[in-house]
């Protein structure tokens, strides 16, 4: 899966990087699990970063493929302060394919979207705890046992004035339980502000 997911952003790079028009991406990720004994988990700050391309339809709709490094983090309160909660930091390549409707407004174009995304974590751990694995890899199951992949759905919707300047808000759900534990289900959720320009 990994392989597949790899070879998927280097022929969106590869695609979109002969077409006229390409978009630069990088914002802030709110990450957070949903699903079974997740209370204490809450909120935290990562980053993302990518390419994207729109491939128009017509009547306003297009298609936006994009290839993304991007962190989904997340933290554990354990009630002792903030110094003393556990802070998750984790890395993913990212594919979303999202679905667009154009709506002009003179300068400003406005465009609510839907898609899925396919997600693959190369890496995470805890800060400051360096021999705790929160994901699965060939030499360790991973202390959390956390699955490798993720797929989901992406609401948003974004805003580019003058055909350049870019600006949106996203929610990410995770379909896929990444629990590898049959007495629990978790789900990732990230609230994504994303920053960029379109390249022509």
């Amino acid at each position: 899966m990994k392989k597949l997911l790899l070879i998927a952003a280097v022929m969106i790079i590869s695609v979109t990087a002969s077409f006229a028009q390409l978009g630069v991406r990088m914002g802030m990720n709110f990450g957070d699990l949903g699903g079974d004994d997740v209370e204490h988990v809450k909120s935290s700050i990562g980053l993302h970063l990518g390419v994207v391309d729109n491939f128009e339809l017509g009547s306003g709709i297009s298609i936006q493929p994009g290839a993304y490094y991007t962190q989904k983090n997340w933290k554990i309160e354990n009630g002792r302060g903030k110094d003393e909660d556990l802070k998750a930091r984790t890395h993913h390549l990212e594919v979303p394919v999202l679905v667009k409707y154009n709506i002009e407004f003179g300068d400003i174009a406005i465009d609510p979207h839907v898609g899925p995304y396919f997600d693959f974590a190369f890496a995470g751990k805890f800060k400051d705890v360096d021999d705790v694995k929160i994901y699965r890899n060939r030499d360790n199951k991973g202390d959390w046992n956390f699955s490798n992949f993720d797929m989901g759905l992406t609401l948003g919707c974004g805003a580019t004035y003058s055909d350049i300047v870019y600006c949106g808000l996203d929610y990410q759900f995770g379909f896929k339980d990444i629990a590898k534990s049959k007495n629990t289900e978790v789900r990732s959720h990230v609230f994504m502000i994303t920053f960029g320009v379109w390249f022509k």
